[in-house]
């Protein structure tokens, strides 16, 4: 039977950076995306075993946020230690801040052009609808009482005069 501590490889430091760096950055559908991934990235360079990882995905779980970010912890934890820790948290974090830095600058300048301010304007006409589809599929499973409708016109009252979807 073989034990994890004999046939792992000790990654280096500048090896979590990078491998968190580019699961980040190129795996699209989000954390439960991301997760099996990093379980193959990691068992692939011999850092653990399969089932270490999933131990440790267990644990991630049971941790708040977001489940690929608490993945990379722990797996760099593990890893590593502190250092560890620290650089699949750089690695896991800087894509999404860069893109979304990107996006902000392109929006500060070209924001004000016709056909951007069109294309958010019909965006955010989206978003409406796309909401009430989920409210509309989950009001379907729920048995209503008046407190929940009471409630739920309340919230939508607010939402409308308080215009917070703008």
């Amino acid at each position: 039977m073989s034990d994890a501590s004999n046939t792992s490889v000790s990654p280096t430091p500048i090896g979590i950076f990078w491998t968190f760096f580019r699961i980040s950055a190129v795996t699209i559908g989000g954390g439960y995306a991301m997760v099996p991934v990093i379980g193959r990235e990691v068992t692939a360079k011999k850092w653990m075993e399969e089932k270490e990882f999933y131990d440790l995905f267990a644990l991630a779980q049971s941790f708040p946020g977001p489940i690929a970010l608490n993945t990379a912890l722990v797996v760099g934890r593990r890893t590593a230690g502190i250092a560890g820790f620290c650089l699949a948290l750089a690695g896991i974090l800087v894509p999404p801040f860069v893109s979304v830095l990107m996006v902000a600058l392109l929006l500060d300048g070209f924001g004000n052009l016709a056909p951007v301010r069109g294309f958010l304007g019909g965006a955010a006409a989206v978003i409406p609808g796309l909401v009430g589809a989920l409210l509309w599929r989950m009001t379907r499973t729920r048995a209503w009482t008046v407190w929940r409708v009471v409630c739920t016109l309340c919230a939508a009252a607010a939402v409308i005069a308080f215009r917070s979807w703008a």
